[in-house]
């Protein structure tokens, strides 16, 4: 479906968020605190306004994002639909920030990669190494009981 054709329909009409799909508001005040003047305090109503917002927008941008996996005739979301859904929406201010936070994230899963493969072929070797001692025992081990 495309930008055009979701600004035609007609308006729905807007459900709570449920509770089991709400975000934790300790991590939603933390963000917002750390946005914030010092000194500045956030009411309850605002608390409960932030983490309703938070939570409508990422449906919105989930549907939004799933849309574009759609019209690609794909069933999978990627995170280039969700960078094209973040510019259908006109988030444009927010693109270059969501790509170089993207990019760090795969530089790190990159990193974790390549050290968990290095740990896993360190294992490996070593194992191989110990191989040829623990059958040289057990072949001593079963010449002298046999022998017995």
């Amino acid at each position: 479906m495309s930008k055009r054709e979701r600004e035609k329909e007609e308006p729905q009409h807007v459900q709570p968020v449920p509770e089991d799909m709400a975000l934790p508001a300790s991590s939603i005040m933390r963000i917002a605190k750390g946005k914030l003047p010092d000194g500045v305090m956030i009411n309850k109503d605002a608390k409960l306004a932030f983490s309703k917002a938070t939570s409508i927008f990422i449906l919105y941008l989930s549907t939004i994002a799933s849309d574009v996996s759609k019209e690609g005739k794909r069933s999978t979301v990627t995170a280039q639909d969700v960078l094209t859904a973040l510019h259908d929406l006109e988030f444009h201010d927010f693109l270059p920030d969501v790509e170089l936070c993207l990019a760090a994230y795969r530089e790190a899963e990159k990193a974790r990669s390549l050290e968990a493969q290095a740990k896993k072929s360190v294992a490996q070797a070593k194992k191989a190494e110990e191989l040829p001692d623990d059958g040289a025992e057990e072949v001593e081990q079963a010449a002298g009981q046999g022998s017995a």
